[in-house]
């Protein structure tokens, strides 16, 4: 699905006339515009906030005023956007989590004050999947997983869909593994288990907005089950089915096995099979998969054994389902602790996909993908040194440019950073500034400029670093203070407190 935004300019005219002169009235200029949804609190940095302390978040504007919106509670350790697809298609809606591995799930329209629509595990909000919008974005649907999905072999959970308009609820499911929603209804992926909690069946139903139907059956081989599914629906009409398969005899090896489901005569063939070298962890997001640009094509993951994280990405051509690899391994997948790398993020406008690809030495590179066609080599650009990462990415709202933040993990007096943006049409990056950047930004509308948190380091190395919120102009590199992360009394570092920018709103 392609996403545009269109830029409207307002031009004013300015006639000269003959006309009497009159007195001019004096106006009172208009406040700045708040428009950074930012999370406010007191202590160093977000990994280590103040366990007392009750956190705020709200708008901040461009000269650093701040408005609350909500209350962030005492020794929450997450807040962050609920998935890779927080932000509905038509940018007016925004989805986030709020709590510990258990929490809230808060949607915000515009700069409205946030509503609660659901308490689920992190999980939900964890990477591709648990939390989609339609294309259209009429529709929201996520997955409430079960309070032990995490440690399980595989991970499900009550689906929910709901009407974006009014949030009325449209379909409740239970033991759902995967979802994908369209305009025209919804694919989804339940597992039925036997006594000892297997997986020995997989029921693949359409919703067509009104009532869901059964439109394929699964079942593994003899002492065997399923442990993981991904599904998406192609622009022809069918699903596609990627599914983990995993047996206790003979080849004890995982297998991901492809589908295609045609939805009128209820059928599932299989399409393509492999071992992958490793296992679908139900705590990391490696089972992903999504149709590409030109629907004639899928792109999904394999877990590489590496690590539980680790993917190799492969794409199938949907006509002759022949399969080509696109990244052999260790392709950095969201996982429920979280990663020194960035995870990967896709362009507003469907063409591109990042992905921060690692190696067993550490050597971390940035690969950009172009889904038009993803055979042509990624655009790559390396981290830096050995253990230097890519610690956040995000595309400009034009899709012409990724910004990332590529350096040292330590954010320490010795160690530095870079903010970087990454020309999609040219290929070729430039520094937009350097320092100590932590994880985390904000790019604005106009793709003009960012705000990240970045570490101020004293002369006095007694004294420890603390986060200043600033603007970025990408082109200039000029740079604005918007919140101050401390009070200096006689050269101490006192009163520390952090601002860690989530989305500048539209």
């Amino acid at each position: 699905m392609t996403r545009t935004r269109l830029a409207v300019c307002v031009c004013f005219v300015l006639l000269w006339v003959a006309a009497p002169v009159l007195p001019q009235e004096t106006s009172t200029p208009e406040a700045p515009v708040t428009n950074i949804f930012t999370w406010v609190e007191d202590g160093p940095s977000p990994q280590q906030s103040s366990p007392s302390a009750a956190g705020e978040m709200g708008l901040m504007d461009s000269s650093g005023n701040f408005s609350k919106l909500l209350d962030v509670p005492a020794q929450t350790s997450r807040v962050q956007f609920c998935g890779s697809e927080a932000v509905s298609p038509d940018s007016t809606l925004m989805a986030f989590y709020i709590g510990l591995d258990t929490g809230t799930l808060y949607l915000m329209r515009g700069a409205d004050a946030p509503q609660v629509i659901d308490e689920v595990p992190a999980l939900t909000c964890l990477g591709s999947g648990g939390f989609q919008y339609s294309p259209d974005s009429s529709r929201l649907g996520w997955i409430a997983y079960e309070a032990d999905a995490a440690s399980s072999e595989f991970a499900d959970g009550f689906l929910h869909l709901v009407q974006a308009s009014d949030l009325t609820e449209a379909l409740v499911y239970e033991n759902v593994i995967a979802f994908d929603l369209a305009n025209e209804g919804a694919a989804f992926v339940s597992f039925f288990t036997n006594d000892r909690s297997e997986a020995d069946e997989a029921a693949v139903f359409w919703w067509d907005g009104n009532t869901e139907r059964e439109v394929a059956t699964l079942r593994p081989d003899e002492s065997c089950r399923y442990t993981s599914a991904s599904i998406a629906a192609a622009p022809d009409g069918n699903l596609l089915l990627l599914i983990g398969h995993r047996c206790t005899s003979g080849d004890t090896r995982t297998s991901w096995q492809l589908y295609r489901v045609n939805v009128a005569d209820r059928s599932a063939t299989l399409a393509a099979s492999a071992f992958a070298e490793g296992v679908f962890a139900s705590f990391a997001n490696t089972n992903q998969m999504m149709v590409l640009p030109g629907g004639d094509a899928a792109l999904f993951m394999v877990p590489d054994g590496i690590t539980a994280n680790t993917v190799g990405l492969m794409t199938v051509n949907l006509e002759d389902l022949s399969t080509n690899e696109v990244i052999q391994r260790q392709g950095v997948a969201p996982t429920l602790s979280g990663t020194p790398n960035a995870t990967p993020v896709m362009s507003p406008d469907g063409r591109w996909l990042a992905m921060v690809v690692t190696s067993i030495n550490n050597d971390n590179t940035l690969n950009v993908i172009d889904l038009n066609d993803p055979t042509v080599p990624p655009i790559a650009v390396s981290a830096g040194s050995r253990n230097d990462v890519i610690s956040t990415m995000a595309f400009t709202p034009d899709s012409h440019r990724l910004i990332f933040i590529a350096g040292s993990a330590d954010t320490g007096r010795n160690a530095n950073n870079s903010l970087v943006a990454l020309d999609l049409n040219t290929g070729s990056d430039f520094r937009i500034k350097r320092g100590r950047f932590a994880p985390g930004l904000a790019i604005a509308p106009d793709s003009s400029a960012v705000v990240v948190m970045d570490y101020q380091v004293l002369e006095d190395e007694g004294q420890p670093p603390y986060l200043n919120l600033v603007e970025v102009d990408v082109e200039t590199s000029e740079t604005t203070l918007l919140f101050e992360g401390a009070t200096l009394v006689d050269g101490a570092v006192t009163e520390q407190r952090f601002a860690l920018p989530l989305r500048w709103l539209p």
